[in-house]
């Protein structure tokens, strides 16, 4: 959902002053370019001696590449000795960096090699008119993370979120994404008078840490909980008014949370609410439903995927290992994005029992274009709220939304990648649901 065919490297709003506690932590650098990789037309037509480096199709407004002069049609070779030779190599080789260091590329401009050191200049912040944004940090053990907090220009303690994101590795920090659901999804909730607050994963936007790829779900929790414990001190927040939205695999983390720190109420959206193998099966069902899988072939589609991977969330078997031993299985298993550590730990997560032993209010809201979650499991989370605490539980069905609150008429548009912009009927309804029960 977030991969770009072009590589963007540029956040280009305005900044504000970060107060005191943001400026612990170095702002990532803004490099500033669009680049595309060197195909064979691509090297033929610029007559470059090999497909070597990637092409430079612009630079943007304010950026440390502007600065140095870079140009379209550059071809880049290298960061500090550093060969990049795709896109993708790009985006690592800049990830670590932050602003202020001065690094050193090689290129060829019009066929002539040159060399050029390079000021990184700070990504920018962001600021709106009707409410703050407050770039903070957040400590979680001995890493210091990105903290986003949106605060409506109002006197006295307010009621407030904490928005948990999914699984993916991915920055919340991206003003330039205007479309991105954090920030659309966060700044409705503040103009309608709550205090937001996001944080990034670590090795994620200006987080500390280890690459989000090498977290497991244990420590990516300690952040979230930190977090919550920073939300519910603020002296402008109603610590007994606090709720957790949280989305996808941020509706797991949501109940563990509220266990160790009260909140009023969570709402999950497009989460899971079985235990994780029983959701795995579920979600395999609900994709080959999305494709138009005639029913017999979805039944082995889930059978088969589900004996593949159970081996690796179980006893953390090498997807490797697994294809040895079982062939049939190499078409169907691939890297989860994410450590094996996570998985078994999710793995072993009883999630259905963290919902019965919640005791606040909870919304459970499924899109009806949604084929990655299980409209089951949503109802199945109320009911084990009203189960132990009568009336608390609340599952809601929004028409034309997918698994990540974009406009979508039907799961199958949406898994052919038919999807909108971020919903506002999301919103509205969340806002609905924690005006009712502040």
């Amino acid at each position: 959902m977030r991969a770009l065919k072009t590589i963007l490297f540029s956040l280009i709003l305005a900044g504000t002053t970060l107060p005191l506690a943001a400026q612990t932590l170095a702002r990532r650098a803004f490099f500033g370019v669009r680049m595309e990789n060197i195909s064979d037309e691509t090297a033929r037509i610029m007559q470059l001696p090999a497909l070597k480096g990637v092409l430079i199709t612009s630079t943007l407004p304010g950026s440390s590449a502007e600065a140095a002069g870079l140009q379209r049609g550059d071809v880049w070779l290298s960061l500090d000795g550093r060969e990049i030779n795709s896109a993708d190599e790009g985006v690592a080789a800049l990830r670590s960096l932050r602003e202020g260091r001065t690094v050193h590329i090689r290129g060829l401009r019009q066929g002539k090699a040159f060399e050029q050191d390079v000021v990184l200049k700070p990504i920018p912040t962001t600021a709106y008119a009707d409410f703050d944004l407050e770039y903070g940090v957040v400590q979680s053990g001995d890493v210091t993370l990105r903290s986003l907090i949106s605060r409506p220009k109002k006197a006295g303690r307010l009621p407030a979120v904490l928005f948990v994101q999914g699984v993916g590795c991915y920055s919340i920090d991206t003003p330039l994404d205007t479309n991105a659901i954090e920030t659309q999804l966060l700044n409705r909730l503040t103009r309608q008078g709550f205090v937001t607050m996001r944080v990034d994963k670590q090795g994620m936007g200006d987080s500390q840490g280890l690459p989000c790829t090498e977290l497991d779900f244990d420590t990516e929790g300690q952040g979230y909980r930190q977090a919550l414990a920073q939300l519910r001190s603020l002296d402008y927040v109603d610590p007994a008014r606090v709720f957790i939205i949280g989305h996808s695999m941020g509706g797991v983390f949501a109940p563990r949370l509220a266990r160790e720190l009260p909140v009023r109420g969570i709402v999950a959206y497009g989460t899971i609410g079985e235990k994780f193998m029983d959701y795995f099966a579920n979600s395999r069902r609900t994709i080959g439903e999305a494709w138009s899988m005639a029913p017999a072939e979805i039944d082995t589609y889930v059978k088969q995927t589900c004996d593949c991977f159970q081996p690796y969330f179980e006893h953390g078997t090498p997807l490797g290992d697994i294809v040895e031993i079982r062939p049939q299985c190499r078409e169907l298993v691939s890297d989860m994005g994410r450590t094996t550590a996570f998985w078994q730990q999710l793995y072993r997560l009883d999630i259905p029992a963290q919902w019965s032993a919640y005791t606040g209010r909870v919304l459970a809201v499924w899109g009806k274009a949604d084929y990655i979650s299980v409209r089951a499991e949503h109802q199945h989370i109320a009911d084990l709220v009203n189960w132990a605490q009568p009336g608390r539980g609340t599952f809601l069905e929004l028409e034309g939304c997918d698994h990540g609150m974009h406009q979508a008429a039907t799961a199958r548009l949406a898994a052919q990648g038919g999807a909108g912009d971020f919903n506002p009927a999301v919103s509205e309804a969340i806002g609905q649901w924690l005006k009712a029960n502040i």
